[in-house]
């Protein structure tokens, strides 16, 4: 009788196991499954008169999928126009068609217009482009993987202060050039705003700012802005213009001993292949180092330069930061915009191929800033 019910037992205790298992493997083939499926995510193909001109976003999460297949990701193009009205329409059709992730590289000013799709939840936005403070401290599903401006603009002041005197006869005050770019007020007046009240902080310089359209350049009348006793010239422009290269050139005809800054968005292949003579002059500021300083950086660049037959600008590097971060949350078991969100945001820190994301409460990247020499950051 004993034997019997002993028997009983243990077959019991054998078939929970054998359920418990099987409960297991269930989950294990559910996480897979949903693993493997595929997860539509908007990249930014920007456009210029109906043309695609610069693929870097979309060459770059091509990249990233080829060195991780297993990613789920299904790219899917946002074409981004110089139309700011249009960025949230063409934001509002993708999620219509089942788009739930974005990874954008909308500059300020269309970024601030398309906030509202991001607000309430059905949507995620990872940014790789947009600076201004306007976007800062919002809860939201807009998300940043930059400094806000204000932190540039403070590392980009201090490297104006720390520039060498070089004068043989000194006097109180030294003289900075200040040309800003009209063409993204969002970023630009924010700005210059905020590099006015570090540099007013730190003392010795008077700012003389000239506004003008940098993608209008045009030598014979730029060169009159040029033209005055400076010490030293800030192009705060960004969106990555070939041009900003051939001001440059014009400031150091006009004075070739006086350095050039440049703001991060001015840290593609397009501006320093524009600067010729003046690239011994001219200073970037990054929240990346020099490439030649970083080896993930520079290995990083050649596999793009022999994967696409060019080099990216440095939006590449944040873009596959965001490409990353989506990819581990989805990873985690996130599974819609507000898990991907408490994901990120519950972490102090994010480790990424080049080197840790730090968001605050809000999504806001916090990071420090270097400051190079253009020589320092060849291309392969």
């Amino acid at each position: 009788m004993g034997s019997s019910r002993d028997g009983k037992a243990l077959l019991a205790r054998r078939l929970r196991r054998a359920l418990l298992l099987a409960a297991a493997l269930g989950g294990t083939v559910a996480l897979l499954w949903w693993r493997q499926r595929p997860v539509p995510v908007g990249v930014d193909l920007l456009l210029v008169g109906g043309a695609a001109w610069d693929p870097t976003s979309r060459n770059t999460a091509e990249l990233f999928l080829e060195e991780r297949p297993a990613t789920p990701f299904r790219l899917v193009n946002l074409f981004n126009r110089p139309d700011i009205s249009r960025s949230p329409l063409a934001i509002a059709a993708l999620k219509r068609q089942g788009v739930r992730y974005f990874i954008s590289t909308h500059p300020s000013s269309h970024a601030l217009a398309s906030l509202g799709e991001f607000s309430r939840g059905d949507a995620l936005a990872i940014n790789a482009a947009a600076a201004s403070s306007a976007l800062s401290h919002r809860d939201d599903y807009f998300l940043r993987v930059v400094p806000d401006v204000l932190q540039e603009q403070r590392a980009l002041a201090l490297a104006v202060h720390r520039l060498p005197d070089h004068r043989p006869l000194p006097h109180s005050r030294r003289r900075l050039l200040v040309l800003q770019d009209i063409a993204n007020p969002a970023y630009g007046n924010t700005a210059l705003a905020a590099f006015r009240a570090n540099l007013a902080r730190l003392g010795g310089w008077e700012l003389e700012v000239k506004r003008l359209r940098v993608s209008a350049f045009h030598p014979q009348r730029d060169r009159q802005l040029m033209r005055g006793p400076y010490d030293a010239a800030y192009i705060l422009a960004g969106m990555f213009q070939p041009a900003i290269g051939n001001l440059s050139q014009l400031f150091h005809q006009e004075h070739p001993e006086a350095p050039i800054l440049l703001t991060p968005w001015a840290r593609s292949p397009a501006v320093i292949g524009n600067l010729g003579a003046a690239r011994a002059q001219t200073l970037l500021a990054s929240p990346f180092p020099a490439r030649d300083r970083k080896p993930e950086v520079k290995r990083y660049f050649e596999r793009f330069r022999r994967r696409f037959g060019y080099s990216p600008s440095a939006l590449s590097i944040s873009t596959r930061q965001a490409l990353e971060l989506l990819d581990q949350a989805l990873a985690s078991g996130a599974s819609n915009p507000e898990e991907v969100k408490r994901f990120l945001l519950s972490r102090p820190e994010h480790r990424t191929s080049f080197g840790p994301v730090h968001f605050d409460a809000y999504g806001d990247h916090q990071a420090a800033f270097s400051v190079f020499s253009a020589e320092e950051d060849q291309g392969p």
